[in-house]
């Protein structure tokens, strides 16, 4: 499907969620070069529950620093600026999406559960490739099928569907979307990514999460998330909407150079991870 006619579709949804204005000022602030710690800390400060959600998560188990973290001043100059926006816009976004009413609780659950399981597992293997950009691996990883939770939303009628084909064919998610509608949920998330005006890399990564190879400069990010999603299918972390484990990218797994005698040491690492996590960040319809 064209991009005009997705956007008209997509665009007919009126109370498709916006970012809160905080987290696109701290965004401002973070890409621009003068911005001091104070500076950021003094927005995020002004939102008592981003400064509340940012100390529990800096603060638990997922970080393992050995000092407690008591300031929002503290958490910036040990994790960074991008890490900081990238931790508020995770929080934000998941908040916005599981506030809804529009969908069953449960289904909800799941895929987030799969989205979180999934930016763990790419923080974990990033980590293990030594990867600069563990925060926005992190984000791009959880934020990969954005689209899915927008077509079960704002578009259940579309969703309802796509699931029944699912069920009845044995397939994944992105066949049936593009037998059924002529585009897929990595379509609809990169739209929403524009609109929010994230990062390129970001916007590339989840248009291209199944085929790393189309994402140009961001081959390996993508290739990263990419792995990280049959991961946790293969630990059975939450659900992408079908019960397959999606063919393995050759360029995804060549490019990585991830030895075979890792993997099980990355997949326990994943489980515990996201044990630790999902404790703090709860699903609270």
């Amino acid at each position: 499907m064209s991009t005009p006619d997705l956007s008209r579709i997509i665009g007919k949804i009126e109370d498709l969620p916006t970012l809160p204005r905080t987290v696109l000022k701290i965004t401002e602030l973070v890409n621009n070069p003068k911005s001091s710690a104070k500076d950021i800390a003094r927005i995020i400060t002004d939102d008592q529950v981003l400064t509340a959600r940012l100390l529990k998560l800096v603060n638990s188990s997922f970080y393992g620093f050995p000092q407690r973290i008591s300031t929002v001043t503290g958490a910036i100059v040990l994790l960074g600026f991008d890490a900081i926006r990238n931790l508020l816009l995770t929080t934000s976004v998941f908040e916005m999406f599981t506030n809804s009413k529009k969908a069953s609780k449960l289904n909800q659950e799941k895929y987030w559960d799969h989205s979180l399981g999934c930016a763990v597992g790419a923080k974990v293997i990033g980590n293990a490739l030594r990867h600069d950009k563990i925060e926005e691996l992190f984000v791009s990883a959880l934020l990969h099928d954005i689209g899915k939770i927008v077509e079960m939303m704002f578009l259940p009628k579309k969703f309802s569907r796509i699931t029944a084909y699912v069920n009845r064919k044995r397939t994944l998610m992105r066949v049936a979307e593009e037998t059924l509608l002529g585009y897929t949920h990595a379509e609809i998330g990169k739209w929403l990514a524009e609109r929010w005006n994230l990062p390129p890399k970001l916007i590339s990564i989840i248009a291209h999460h199944h085929q790393p190879s189309a994402a140009g400069q961001f081959t390996l990010e993508a290739a990263i998330v990419h792995l990280a999603d049959i991961f946790c299918r293969a630990l059975n972390i939450g659900s992408g909407g079908d019960d397959k484990i999606p063919p393995l990218d050759v360029f995804a797994w060549e490019s990585l150079k991830i030895k075979t005698q890792a993997i099980e040491p990355i997949m326990q690492e994943i489980k515990k991870d996201f044990d630790d996590i999902s404790m703090f960040i709860t699903y609270t319809p």
